[in-house]
């Protein structure tokens, strides 16, 4: 019988949690059995969820994420300038081999928008390292080096005011989103429990379109947000059992 992948979920920052228990709320809700079968379970997901928005909703509109998100927009245009800046520099032989280790490293971090703010800044604090280190040599011979300063700076900035806002957020707030992490953590494991015990009982696999399509958005979050290794599985056969958070503590979340 398919099994849901274990998912650590207290280590998922703020908006990584919030996203991907919504998608699992929206799996279950979309599910004509689950639904069904589950009712309480999913709805006991739902109110939790509505919790943890609620508490979400004063950080979100904080001056410093504002702030945060104005500096996060010119530092990804800098950083698209960057890479607009080496791509010609490939058409000359003597300044290809700098430009072309520029762009592996470029393509190796993969940084985009749309990722998770706590990993987008663990990935742009390795480039940076990177662009001073390994590939100084490289930056230096193209006349990179104020892209990598401003980018630098920017990054600096971002993660200060990143801090003075956790400081910033009173012990009540934290306190709030904790209680509300952890039920909306409670209810996703009941949840995956119900399903797996249903599952069992029905011995069809009736259910197993569902448990793939959550061990699909747990293997994305653990290798996306979390940043772990996650094998293929042989025939879809996981086992992990109750998608649960293996017992670890909560955390207060940072970013």
């Amino acid at each position: 019988m398919k099994k849901f992948l274990k998912l650590t979920t207290p280590r998922l920052k703020r908006g990584a949690f919030f996203s991907f228990m919504m998608s699992i709320y929206t799996l279950a809700s979309a599910n004509k059995l689950v639904s069904q079968k589950a009712a309480k379970f999913v709805e006991a997901l739902h109110i939790a969820l509505t919790h943890v928005d609620e508490a979400l909703a004063v950080q979100r509109t904080s001056e410093y994420t504002r702030r945060i998100v104005s500096l996060n927009d010119q530092r990804m245009i800098f950083f698209s300038s960057l890479k607009k800046a080496v791509t010609p520099y490939l058409k000359n032989e003597t300044t290809a081999p700098q430009a072309q280790l520029l762009l592996d490293i470029f393509k190796d971090y993969g940084i985009k928008r749309g990722i998770q703010f706590d990993q987008l800044n663990g990935l742009f604090a390795n480039l940076i390292t990177d662009l001073e280190g390994k590939a100084a040599a490289a930056v230096k011979a193209l006349n990179l080096q104020s892209f990598v300063s401003n980018i630098k700076g920017l990054h600096t900035q971002i993660l200060e005011l990143a801090k003075e806002r956790l400081d910033e957020t009173d012990a009540d707030g934290i306190a709030r989103l904790k209680i509300a992490r952890a039920q909306a953590t409670e209810a996703y494991r009941q949840l995956l429990e119900v399903v797996e015990s249903l599952a069992l009982m029905d011995g069809t696999g009736a259910y197993d379109d569902f448990i793939d399509r959550v061990n699909t958005e747990i293997k994305h979050y653990k290798q996306d947000a979390l940043g772990e290794k996650v094998s293929n599985l042989p025939g879809g056969g996981n086992t992990g059992g109750g998608g649960n958070s293996d017992g670890d503590e909560e955390e207060p979340p940072q970013g």
